[in-house]
């Protein structure tokens, strides 16, 4: 009977300790759920092993069916307890397959939306390249041209430069021919006051006046 009433409290502190783990750590933070189911079915063989030597210890005691109720009773304590766990671990599982599910979900969408971002790129290059090609079939007459006219286009080009050329050298004997011209107009005009003064001189002295100076050339050509 004391064999009986040992096991049985030694089987019962370490479910209860275990169910104490369990609340104080929490099933969410990392328990490896298969490692745990095997433990539970360890601890279920042992508690069913030490039930029976319970029921056989009975047997020898001189009140047979007490012992054997209270033999029943740690074995439901315990397979309570089990089960209790095992409840725990199930609700982790589904958990972990909720939340794998998910990630599953969310990584066949990514990769949905990866490849109809790839596909719309692949599409946009090739009417990219459509455009191009397009394009450079409608120039290419247009270049052929340009091509054949480029001799003649650099022969106006040559002519255009020359024809500029004698233009800014015209304008620059123009401008030239005018600043000459400016000057000649200002010796003209400082000799004619000169000579106004020479003569307004003459006169308050009574001396005869001078020969007038050339007239001024007038500014039109």
């Amino acid at each position: 009977m004391k064999l009986f009433f040992f096991l049985g409290f030694g089987l019962t502190a370490l479910l209860g300790a275990s169910t104490v783990l369990y609340a104080q750590d929490g099933v969410s933070q990392g328990i490896d759920i298969a490692s745990e189911r095997e433990r539970i079915k360890t601890e279920r063989s042992l508690m069913e092993a030490e039930y029976s030597q319970s029921l056989r210890a009975c047997y020898q005691q001189l009140h047979v069916n007490n012992c054997k109720d209270e033999a029943f009773k740690i074995r439901l304590q315990k397979t309570n307890t089990l089960r209790a766990q095992e409840r725990v671990l199930n609700d982790q599982e589904r958990k972990q397959r909720s939340a794998a599910a998910l990630q599953s979900i969310e990584d066949k969408n990514s990769l949905e939306n990866q490849t109809e971002g790839a596909e719309r790129r692949a599409r946009s290059s090739q009417q990219h390249l459509d455009k191009l090609e397009s394009h450079l079939l409608k120039n290419q007459e247009r270049l052929d041209k340009e091509a054949r006219e480029a001799e003649n286009l650099e022969k106006n080009a040559q002519r255009e430069k020359e024809l500029s050329e004698r233009q800014r050298a015209h304008k620059d004997k123009v401008e030239a021919a005018r600043l000459e011209r400016e000057k000649y107009l200002q010796k003209l005009e400082a000799a004619q006051e000169h000579r106004e003064q020479v003569e307004r001189n003459r006169v308050q002295r009574g001396l005869p006046g001078a020969a007038p100076l050339p007239a001024v050339p007038s500014d039109k050509p």
